[in-house]
């Protein structure tokens, strides 16, 4: 009965290691996929239609792909070309079997117009000079001294 509570006692922090290697290898495995099936979605879509969405793709827990889509929905043409695409980038095994990915639409968000800021001249300051700043005192810290 000891021996069989020592073995216990040894193994499971062993064997608690080896499963926690486990599931960092497999999640590795994961985002590895992921990171990959995301390039040859972007990949096709760039070479058919330029640069003009940024697909991202994940895969969930019991193995299907999800692949959202930030889409213009005010260009309809363009939002089928993109589906179109992005299935086609899909093997024929995953095309094959229903449920295996889905693609997701989402909207676009819409590219925020930059203002020019004017050039604003420094204030002269009247007489005063500006000493170095230790940053001890009153006199640090860019105080104004005459």
């Amino acid at each position: 009965m000891l021996s069989a509570l020592t073995a216990c006692v040894v193994l499971l922090p062993v064997a608690l290691v080896l499963a926690l290697l486990q599931l960092s290898t497999w999640r590795q495995r994961t985002r590895l996929a992921e990171v990959a099936r995301q390039i040859a979605v972007t990949d096709a879509i760039h070479t058919e239609l330029g640069a003009i969405v940024s697909p991202v793709v994940r895969r969930r827990l019991w193995g299907h792909w999800q692949l959202t889509i930030p889409v213009p929905f005010d260009s309809p043409d363009t939002v089928k070309q993109v589906i179109e695409t992005a299935y086609a980038a899909f093997d024929a095994a995953d095309r094959a079997k229903p449920g295996r990915f889905e693609i997701v639409l989402s909207p676009q968000e819409q590219p925020v117009p930059r203002v020019e800021r004017a050039a604003v001249a420094a204030r002269p300051t009247s007489g005063a000079r500006r000493r170095p700043s230790n940053g001890w005192g009153p006199v640090g810290r860019g105080a104004i001294t005459n």
